[in-house]
């Protein structure tokens, strides 16, 4: 089985490097954030692998690599991006110049607020009027609400193959890539807005680009 790459925390250090992420259209569309190592000259790499599994994080308390349909889509996005920059895919070719992993995260957040505390609409220009539903004064809730949404993340990280392999460095992280936002109805329509991101996080690197003219 070709070789699984496992990059420590280092991930979120370079996501939160880039100054502005890419606000995609409203309609609950994934940002987009997206960081280069430091002098790193991309003109120096020719080829790359990718990892042939998708790292799934969320579903279990050990890891879980996925080579499913959805798994594939996503992989084949990063293939398809640095093809169209002018890399040769090199699989399972020890002397690849860059390699990459790809980590699907699913991470659900809640929200409790208590009914001590204000509700912040009741208090809204225009809000609905208790008296609209007759000699009411006023909304009280008389239980805790609690909201609950689920965030999916799509974490990529491109690591330099080409140093001499010593087990007390670690590899380098040459670029790494961060896409996340609220889930959706359906796990296709979350795999389709998460491949249209990984174009944008190729579009919005163009120092990635072998092919690239000044």
């Amino acid at each position: 089985m070709k070789k699984i790459l496992i990059i420590s925390a280092a991930i979120l250090t370079l996501a939160a490097c880039h100054k502005e992420p890419f606000p995609q259209d409203s309609d609950n569309e994934y940002l987009v954030y997206t960081s280069p190592g430091k002098d790193v000259n991309f003109k120096d790499f020719k080829t790359f692998d990718l990892a042939d599994s998708l790292l799934v994080i969320g579903q279990s308390d050990k890891p879980v690599y996925s080579q499913s349909q959805n798994a594939l889509a996503l992989i084949q996005a990063f293939r398809t991006n640095m093809e169209k920059i002018g890399y040769i895919y090199t699989p399972s070719n020890p002397d690849a110049d860059l390699g990459i992993q790809v980590t699907f995260v699913i991470k659900t957040e809640k929200y409790v607020q208590y009914y001590d505390n204000p509700y912040w609409w009741l208090d809204y220009p225009g809000y609905w009027p208790a008296g609209y539903w007759g000699n009411w004064t006023g909304f009280y809730y008389p239980r805790p609400i609690t909201y609950t949404y689920t965030t999916n993340a799509l974490i990529a990280d491109m690591v330099n193959l080409t140093g001499e392999q010593d087990t007390s460095k670690p590899l380098e992280i040459v670029w790494n890539a961060y896409i996340g936002g609220p889930a959706g109805a359906t796990l296709q329509g979350d795999v389709k807005r998460m491949s249209a991101a990984v174009d944008q996080a190729f579009a919005q690197s163009p120092y990635l680009s072998k092919t690239q003219t000044k």
